[in-house]
C-alpha cells in the first residue's frame, strides 16, 4: 500500500486489494484528522466524560438516557462479515499511524485502540444527529448553533441528451458544518477492481460522496418522517396507555467521569420507545425509524457497494439491497444516464400525513405508533427523465424533474407534498434548468457559485416601503436600496440584510413557515412577499440596533467584516445560507469583531463523463487537515480552500 499526497493535500492510496485499500484510508485520515477522529469516537462510546472530564459528561448522561448502547449493539451485530473486515483494516490503519508518531491525537490518544464497533458507534450517532436535527424543540433542543441557519445541500445532474458537451454532468455539493462530525476527508483509493475518488464525513471508513469511472453520486439531506414525538400522561412513574396505566421500564446506568464521581442517571422506556424530558418540560417518548426502531443499519455495506456500481441502475439497485437510513441520491454515469432517488426509512402508515411527524402526538393512543417501514423500492426515484435533468435542494422528493413526480404513485405521508417547499432555492433550481435548451458545465458552475440573495427579490420592497418615512430607519433604508442585492465581498448592505433576515425567519423554517411569507399561488412556486410587513420593520429595527451596537457602519463591505478561514490562509467571505435564496453557501457568525465562517460549502466535486475519459474537478472546505501542524506539511504549496473558494476556482484532479 502507497499513499501518495498532492500538492492540496488530498491522498491517493494505491493499494493490493480492498483490505489493503481499507488500511490506507485509516492511515491517510489518521494523518489529516487523528484527534477530531479520536474525539468523535469516545463520544459514540458514551465514555467521553470517562476519557476527558466534565466537558463531555452532557454528552455521555443523554446516551445512557436514551439507551444508545443497546442501540449501537444492534447496528453492530447486523454488519455483514465482509464489511467488518474492511473496518477491523481501516482501524488497523488508523491505529498504525497513531503507532508510528506520537503526536498524532494529542490529548485524545486515551481512545486508542480504534475498534469497527466504533465506527459503527460513530455511525449510529451521526445518523441519530441527522435524525433529530429538524426536531424543532419537540424533545430536544434546537439543533445547530450561534449563527447556524441550518445547512442544506445542493445536486444536479445532466443526462448526455441533455448536456451541451454530449457528456453527462454531475455537480456534488453537500453543505455542513465544518465541525465536529460533519466535517470531511476526501482521498482517492486504487485496488484491483476498484477505483474511487470523493469525500466523506471524518471517522467513516471509505467514500460516501464519490465517482469512479462508471458512475458519480452525491446526497442531500431528505426531509423524512424519521423522528415521532410522543407526549405522555404521566402518573408516578406510569403512563397512560389506552385506557390502563403502564408503569415506564427504568434502567440506572453509572456514567464515569475522569477527575469527579461517577454520575447514576436513570434510562426511561414506554412502548413507543426511550422517554426524556422535552426543552418546555413536557415528558414525550420517541421514536426513531431506522436508527433506533427497525434500524436500517446497511449504509456502509451501501456506500462500498455504490463504488462497485457500474450504472446508475447498478447503484440504485444497491441502495435497495443495502438500504441507506436517510438521504437522497443524485447521480450520474459513463453512458450518459442520471437519476434520483430519494432513500430513508419511512413509517409504513397507510392514510397518514408528513405533517402527522412535525407536531407530538398524544402518547395513549396505540393507534398512532407505527411498527412497519415501507420498502426500498416503494420510494420515489427517476432515471433518464424526458426533461433531461435531475436536482435536489433538500426540498420533497416530488421535484426531482419536470414535470414533477406524483405522490399518488408512492406510499402516504412519506415525505412532505409539493407545496411544501422547505427554501426558495427549489423553484429557483429547477427554473435554471429548464431555462437553457442545452446544459454545460458553465451553466452548472454559474448556478452552484450563485451569490444573489434572491429572498431579497421577494420581500426587499415590501420591506421598505413599510419603513414609510421613519426617520430612525432612514439610513437602513438608504443602504439596504443601494445594495447589489449580493453576498459577494464588496457587497455593502448584506450584512444588514442578513441580521435582517435571521432576526425576521425562524432558524431552518423560512418558507415552510407560512407566518412570515406569502405562499406561491402554485405547488412548487416562489412565495410573493411578506405576511406581515410591520414586523419585517421592527426586525429591521432590531438588526439596526445591534449592527450599530458592535460598532459597524450599516453599509461596512460584506469580506472586510465576514472572513473564511484563519490567518495566513483566511480570505473574505461570499456566499451565505441557503435559506436567503444563495447557492454559494457559507454559514457566518455574526458578533463583535470579525464575523467567522463556520459552515457552508463542504466538498464541492463537477464531475463530467465524457465519451472517451472522465474529467472531474472539486474543493474540499475548510482544508485537507484539522491535525494540528499538518495541513502544511501534507500540502506544502498548496493555495488554501478559503482563497480558492473566494475566487471560485475548484482544483482539476489528475486523469485516473
Amino acid at each position: 500500500m502507497r499513499i501518495d499526497w498532492d500538492e492540496h493535500g488530498t491522498p491517493t492510496i494505491t493499494a493490493e486489494d480492498d483490505l489493503d485499500a481499507c488500511r490506507g484510508f485509516g492511515h491517510a485520515q489518521a494523518l489529516a484528522h487523528a484527534t477530531a477522529v479520536l474525539e468523535l469516537y469516545g463520544i459514540a462510546r458514551g465514555r467521553a466524560a470517562a476519557l476527558w472530564g466534565e466537558e463531555f459528561l452532557d454528552g455521555d448522561l443523554q446516551h445512557a438516557r436514551l439507551g444508545l448502547e443497546a442501540a449501537v449493539e444492534t447496528w453492530w451485530a447486523a454488519q455483514e462479515a465482509t464489511t467488518r473486515q474492511r473496518l477491523e483494516a481501516f482501524c488497523e490503519g488508523f491505529n498504525a499511524a497513531c503507532a508510528e508518531d506520537p503526536d498524532l491525537g494529542g490529548a485524545r490518544r486515551e481512545a486508542l485502540p480504534v475498534t469497527a464497533r466504533d465506527v459503527v458507534a460513530h455511525v449510529f450517532a451521526l445518523f441519530f444527529g441527522f435524525a433529530r436535527f429538524w426536531d424543532q424543540g419537540l424533545a430536544f433542543p434546537t439543533a445547530g448553533g450561534e449563527g447556524l441557519l441550518g445547512g442544506g445541500s445542493s445536486a444536479w445532474a445532466v443526462s448526455a441528451q441533455r448536456s451541451r458537451t454530449g457528456e453527462a454532468l454531475l455537480m456534488i455539493n453537500p453543505h455542513i458544518p465544518w465541525i465536529g462530525p460533519y466535517r470531511m476527508f476526501e482521498a482517492r483509493t486504487v485496488s484491483p477492481g476498484r477505483r474511487c475518488h470523493g469525500a466523506t464525513p471524518i471517522g467513516f471508513p471509505w467514500q460516501s460522496f464519490a465517482r469512479t469511472p462508471e458512475v458519480g453520486w452525491t446526497h442531500t439531506v431528505n426531509p423524512i418522517p424519521q423522528l415521532w414525538v410522543y407526549e405522555l400522561e404521566t402518573d408516578g412513574d406510569r403512563y397512560r396507555l389506552g385506557e390502563e396505566l403502564v408503569p415506564v421500564e427504568t434502567c440506572e446506568h453509572h456514567v464515569e467521569v475522569r477527575g469527579s464521581e461517577t454520575v447514576t442517571v436513570t434510562e426511561r422506556r414506554s412502548v413507543h420507545g426511550p422517554v426524556t424530558t422535552a426543552p418546555d418540560g413536557a415528558t414525550v417518548a420517541l421514536r426513531i425509524a431506522g436508527v433506533l426502531h427497525r434500524s436500517v443499519t446497511s449504509a456502509l455495506e451501501c456506500w462500498w457497494q455504490m463504488s462497485l456500481a457500474g450504472s446508475v441502475r447498478d447503484l440504485f439497485a444497491a441502495q435497495e439491497r443495502w438500504p441507506l437510513p436517510m438521504f437522497n441520491i443524485v447521480a450520474a454515469d459513463a453512458a450518459g444516464s442520471i437519476g434520483a432517488a430519494f432513500c430513508g426509512a419511512t413509517p409504513h402508515r397507510p392514510g397518514g400525513s408528513f405533517e402527522d411527524s412535525r407536531h407530538r402526538l398524544p402518547g395513549h393512543d396505540r393507534s398512532l405508533i407505527w411498527e412497519e417501514l415501507n420498502p426500498p423500492q416503494s420510494l420515489p426515484r427517476v432515471i433518464d427523465p424526458d426533461c433531461g435533468w435531475v436536482q435536489n435542494v433538500n426540498e420533497t422528493p416530488w421535484w426531482f424533474c419536470d414535470p414533477p413526480l406524483d405522490p399518488a404513485d408512492h406510499p402516504d405521508g412519506i415525505a412532505p407534498p409539493p407545496d411544501r417547499i422547505r427554501d426558495i432555492r427549489s423553484p429557483l433550481s429547477r427554473a435554471r434548468m429548464a431555462a437553457t435548451e442545452r446544459l454545460g458545465p458553465e451553466e452548472l458552475l454559474a448556478l452552484k457559485w450563485d451569490t444573489r440573495a434572491h429572498l431579497a427579490d421577494i420581500v426587499l420592497d415590501q420591506l421598505l416601503a413599510a419603513v414609510g418615512t421613519d426617520r430612525d430607519l432612514a439610513e437602513a433604508v438608504r443602504t439596504l436600496r443601494d445594495w447589489d442585492r449580493h453576498a459577494e465581498a464588496e457587497s455593502r448592505g448584506y450584512l444588514l440584510f442578513h441580521l435582517w433576515a435571521h432576526d425576521h425567519f425562524p432558524v431552518g423554517e423560512v418558507v415552510m413557515d407560512d407566518s412570515r411569507l406569502t405562499p406561491a399561488p402554485e405547488p412548487g412556486g416562489l412565495p410573493t412577499g411578506l405576511r406581515v410587513p410591520e414586523e419585517a420593520v421592527e426586525s429591521l429595527r432590531r438588526s439596526v440596533a445591534t449592527l450599530t451596537g458592535w460598532g459597524l457602519p450599516l453599509d461596512a463591505a460584506y469580506g472586510e467584516v465576514a472572513r473564511i478561514g484563519e490567518v495566513p490562509d483566511e480570505a473574505p467571505a461570499s456566499g451565505g445560507p441557503t435559506y436567503f435564496g444563495l447557492f454559494k453557501c457559507l454559514e457566518i457568525v455574526p458578533g463583535q469583531g470579525t464575523w467567522p465562517a463556520i459552515g457552508g460549502d463542504s466538498w464541492i466535486c463537477l464531475v463530467r463523463f465524457g465519451a472517451e475519459s472522465q474529467t472531474a474537478s472539486g474543493l474540499l472546505l475548510p482544508g485537507p487537515a484539522s491535525e494540528p501542524g499538518r495541513a502544511d506539511t501534507l500540502a506544502p504549496t498548496h493555495r488554501s480552500a478559503p482563497q480558492l473558494f473566494a475566487a471560485e476556482e475548484l482544483v482539476v484532479h489528475s486523469p485516473w
